[in-house]
């Protein structure tokens, strides 16, 4: 890797340690301290946290390569869907947290799987599978995400191999999930999205001063690309205004250190990591105003009418994919917010050490529906700020769209000899660790709670007296960080031997088959959760038998799974975009069989 890129993520990570470090003593106590929350979560903590793990390299490989290549479309449906499946999360927002601080003051499971399980006839079998389908999901995404690192990073580092990058991403991720539970996760992860957003701003403005030097024309698309990440940078600085990462004191105590109520000194460590932050959060609005002007620079001379008449043309192109690809681009990001268990153990955090009167419940919910508008305005466009940043990039150096498009783009500007060059190669790398890292650390702490709660009580004889209180002892990490671990490793073997036979390539549809084949495994939930969601507030509203939830779990996954299956045998893509039909399309029908058949008892 560049020197630049070294030194800066070597600080950044330094820096980004010091609250898993600070928190580290506070999760050791109780199950909740360390899958919940260690202390009492600022709402801008968790919608930082929310917006830095949704930013996804399963994300940014397609969508630099569709920006490369001027399509669009396929970008802008996949963010909006994406925006309108995380407002459904707000509709939902509400009977989602009366199960939270219901799930907290008993000490139960307050997982996805856990109300799946609930909802439809309360049976462990069904929590079980629901919770094996969802660590094979999030272990897969981990490794896909490890993937793209290292496909990345491949140009600029040949002779590594990438299954070794791979292991260290793995690594690197277990040293910041594991010390200090959700709390150190959900507090460096807010802190990293500064570094992302300084890292992508810089290196788009970067790359807009090299398209002016150079007096290289824009294509429309490329025009269009400019025009809107400017658009985007002017958005954040007025909204955002210079507060991207929240700076608020880290909780250190333990509530029994100050008995007499004295407030204890802020520890040194902590003060210098809000310092840090606070820095942080004016360079990147710096960076995003070197944006904006290097925008009205490049643009001045095309003239009003000439970018609205590129623009136009840009959004006048076809889509570029099939109607089933349509669909799948739409059904996915819509409906896999509801059903991702990292947003309910963030969300579940409100609700930990909370009041239980009516205002406080009430303020909680408006609470998290601040948080998630701004999750889900936020993420839409910084998503289509990825794409943008790919049409931009191709601009720049002249890099042909096509196959492995990303590694081509860092393996040109890679042999620039010049510091403009260097540094935007050392800001995309350091924006492409961060991207991952902050994703992949959220969804290991979300799979060790899940193993913890969900999967190690089905093989534990727990008396049924006890089984309400198991979730209130001590932390008990230990053999799910032993499992998870075993699984990522087994997964990242997998992989290996998976790419020699079909040789993934990061910005192309074998990656996407990876992440849509693991998507499906979680979306099997889907009308398990918003059946009941949707339906009565009573235990078994909008529920199902044991039986028929059991048959919707395993039969949607499958067929999500066989079509990827079918794609990688045969190479037609219609497989591929009929993947995630399939598996939503047959659960909701067997769901809507289910509700619709008269139970045993009515029909004797």
């Amino acid at each position: 890797m560049p020197l630049l890129a070294t030194l800066i993520l070597v600080a950044a990570l330094g820096a980004y340690f010091l609250p898993i470090q600070l928190l580290r003593g506070k999760a050791s106590g109780q199950a909740q301290d360390y899958f919940i929350a260690a202390e009492r979560t600022p709402p801008g903590v968790i919608q930082n946290s929310s917006i830095a793990y949704a930013l996804k390299m399963a994300t940014f490989g397609p969508f630099f390569a569709w920006g490369a290549s001027g399509d669009f479309w396929p970008a802008i449906i996949a963010s909006a869907s994406l925006g309108l499946g995380l407002y459904l999360l707000n509709v939902l927002r509400r009977p989602m947290l009366e199960f939270f601080q219901s799930a907290v003051a008993h000490g139960q499971s307050f997982t996805v799987n856990e109300f799946v399980a609930r909802r439809h006839g309360n049976d462990s079998r069904v929590r079980l599978v629901a919770a094996s389908l969802t660590v094979f999901a999030l272990s897969g995404l981990m490794i896909c995400e490890a993937f793209g690192v290292a496909a990345v990073l491949k140009p600029v580092m040949p002779e590594t191999p990438y299954y070794l990058v791979m292991l260290g991403m793995l690594a690197l991720t277990a040293i910041y999930a594991l010390p200090a539970g959700i709390s150190g996760v959900l507090r460096s992860t807010q802190a990293q999205l500064g570094m992302l957003y300084l890292s992508l701003f810089g290196s788009t403005a970067l790359l807009l001063y090299i398209v002016m030097a150079t007096l290289r024309p824009l294509s429309p698309h490329g025009a269009f690309a400019v025009l809107f990440v400017a658009v985007c940078c002017i958005v954040m600085l007025v909204y955002r205004r210079s507060r991207y990462v929240d700076t608020s004191p880290i909780d250190t105590t333990d509530g029994s250190a100050t008995p007499d109520g004295v407030s204890r000194r802020e520890p040194r460590g902590a003060r210098a990591f809000r310092r840090f932050n606070k820095i942080l959060n004016v360079c990147v609005s710096v960076a995003a105003v070197f944006v904006v002007v290097f925008t009205v620079v490049e643009l001045s001379s095309r003239g009003f009418d000439s970018i609205v008449s590129d623009s136009v043309a840009t959004l006048r192109t076809g889509v570029g994919i099939s109607s089933a690809g349509v669909i799948a681009l739409i059904l996915l990001p819509l409906l896999y917010p509801i059903v991702d268990i990292t947003n309910w153990q963030r969300f579940a955090a409100l609700a930990k050490d909370g009041d239980t009167n009516p205002a406080a419940s009430e303020g909680r919910a408006a609470a998290l529906g601040r948080i998630i508008r701004t999750y889900a305005t936020e993420t839409a466009l910084v998503s289509l700020f990825l794409c943008m940043f790919g049409a931009i990039a191709v601009a720049a150096l002249r890099v042909p769209a096509g196959a492995h498009v990303m590694q081509t783009f860092v393996g040109k500007i890679a042999s620039q000899q010049n510091w403009v060059a260097g540094s935007a190669l050392s800001l995309l790398l350091v924006s492409v660790v961060m991207i991952a890292l902050t994703t992949m650390a959220s969804m290991l702490a979300a799979s060790l709670c899940v193993l913890r709660y969900d999967v190690l009580p089905a093989f534990r004889s727990t008396p049924a007296s006890q089984e309400t209180h198991a979730a209130s002892d001590k932390v008990g990490a230990r053999p799910a960080i032993l499992i998870g671990s075993g699984l990522c490793l087994l997964m990242l073997a997998a992989f290996v031997i998976f790419d020699a036979q079909f040789t993934i390539d990061f910005s192309g549809g074998g990656f996407i088959a990876l992440v849509v084949a693991f998507c499906c495994a979680q979306l099997s939930l889907a009308p398990l959760v918003l059946g009941p969601l949707f339906g009565s507030k009573a235990e078994g509203g909008g529920g199902v038998s044991p039986g028929w939830a059991l048959a919707i779990l395993c039969i949607s996954a499958a067929a999500g799974v066989a079509a990827v299956a079918i794609y990688f045998a045969t190479g037609n893509e219609p497989w591929l975009w009929a993947a995630i039909p399939a598996c939503i399309g047959s659960g909701w029908l067997l769901f809507a069989i289910a509700r619709l058949r008269p139970p045993k008892a009515a029909q004797k």
